[in-house]
C-alpha cells in the first residue's frame, strides 16, 4: 500500500495527469472534431463518387479522431486501444453506451459502412455542440449534409 506523506501532494498530482485542463481540452477538442468531421467526409463523398477503398480507409482513419474527440469532451486522455473496452466498461463516457459505441466502432474499422458513420455522427454532432464546438461544426457549411442520415438512407433507420 502507496501511503501519501505529503498531505494529499502525490494524490492531487497523479489525479491531474488523469485530466486534461479545461483549455487545453476545450482546444484539442476544437481540433479533433474538425480532423474527425474531415475524414468522415472525405470517407462518405469516397464512398458516394464510387471508391470504395478510400471510403473505407478514411473511414478507419476518422475512428482514431472519433476516439480522441470523445474523451477530450470529457477532459480524460485517451487510453490507449489495448485498454480501451476496460476503460470505458469501468469509467463509461457521460451519454454514450459503452458496448454499442465499440460495436459501432468495430463496424466502421471493419466495413467503411456509411450509414453507420452517418448515425454516429448524429450523436457526435450533438454532444460537440453541446461543448460549445458550434463553430467548428457550423464552418462545414453544406458539406454537414453529406455527413448526416438522409431521410431515405439506411442511416436514418434505427441500429
Amino acid at each position: 500500500m502507496l501511503v501519501d506523506r505529503r498531505d494529499g501532494e502525490v494524490t492531487r498530482i497523479v489525479a491531474a495527469m488523469g485530466r486534461l485542463g479545461a483549455e487545453e481540452a476545450f482546444q484539442s477538442g476544437a481540433a479533433l472534431l474538425d480532423a474527425y468531421a474531415n475524414a468522415l467526409y472525405r470517407s462518405v463523398k469516397n464512398h458516394r463518387d464510387g471508391n470504395p477503398l478510400a471510403g473505407h480507409l478514411d473511414a478507419a482513419a476518422s475512428v482514431g479522431f472519433l476516439l480522441d474527440l470523445l474523451f477530450a469532451l470529457e477532459r480524460r486522455p485517451r487510453p490507449y486501444n489495448k485498454y480501451l473496452a476496460w476503460e470505458l466498461d469501468r469509467f463509461p463516457l457521460p451519454g454514450w453506451e459503452s458496448a454499442a459505441l465499440l460495436d459501432t466502432v468495430a463496424r466502421i474499422t471493419a466495413t467503411g459502412e456509411v450509414a453507420s458513420q452517418q448515425r454516429l455522427f448524429t450523436q457526435v454532432e450533438a454532444a460537440a455542440r453541446a461543448a460549445g464546438h458550434a463553430a467548428v461544426l457550423d464552418a462545414w457549411g453544406e458539406d454537414l449534409l453529406l455527413m448526416r442520415p438522409h431521410p431515405d438512407s439506411p442511416a436514418h433507420q434505427p441500429s
